[in-house]
């Protein structure tokens, strides 16, 4: 089997847990790659390369990817997401849907954004998010990356819900950090999908349930 696999990569999964996934049902020898890894807390499209595929990993994390966000506002987090430290803002807001789209269409292009503390970047070695874990200061670091399209799809009280296609590398829980606290607005990200990676959709994804079918018997 030498091929492109989209799967669905449900909440709580690491992108290598599926991949554990696969050689458990399939074969543990099978040559396989993936091509960009997915957040725990988020779910959505993830590419398994099997075979000679992985020799197209580089080509393949480097296109562009769609998500789907929801962000909860007036509320903190360590690590810009549910799963982290979460602390009450203290501030009272009142938002129009245009005062949101107007500070959105800020971050739509190619924008510097800053490297969280929470990633798996790595500072000699060790990734940022153990450094923080252990509570280490860290040189705050940015790069250059680009947000092709950003719409607000619906708010719901202190629920916003955005769609992005954004550059490989982009980090979804700070770009939606970046655009409520550019309105003075604590916030953090509630839920995460990723729908499309280059041409690959979420509607098109294989379960995980299906590793175990005869179709990929090795």
């Amino acid at each position: 089997m030498d091929m492109i696999l989209p799967v669905y990569k449900p909440v709580g999964m690491t992108s290598f847990d599926v991949i554990r996934d696969f050689k458990r049902a399939v074969h543990p020898d099978f040559k396989i790659g993936h091509g960009g890894t997915l957040d725990p807390f988020a779910d959505g499209v993830l590419l398994l390369l099997l075979g000679k595929a992985t020799k197209k990993m580089n080509e393949l994390q480097a296109l562009p990817k769609t998500y789907k966000a929801t962000a909860k506002l007036g509320a903190s987090s360590d690590t810009l997401d549910r799963t982290g430290s979460v602390g009450k803002q203290l501030t009272a807001y009142s938002l129009r849907r245009e005062q949101i789209e107007a500070a959105a269409k800020n971050f739509v292009g190619e924008i510097e954004q800053e490297i969280p503390d929470y990633s798996a970047t790595k500072i000699n070695g060790v990734p940022r998010y153990k450094l923080a874990r252990a509570g280490k200061e860290m040189e705050k670091k940015s790069k250059l990356v680009t947000i092709y399209k950003l719409e607000i799809e619906k708010i719901e009280g202190e629920l916003v819900t955005f769609v992005t296609t954004v550059s490989s590398g982009t980090y979804i829980r700070q770009l939606s950090y970046d655009i409520f606290k550019s309105m003075g607005i604590d916030s953090y990200l509630e839920s995460l999908t990723r729908t499309k990676i280059g041409d690959y959709t979420l509607s098109k994804s294989h379960q995980i349930s299906e590793f175990s079918s005869d179709k990929w018997k090795y």
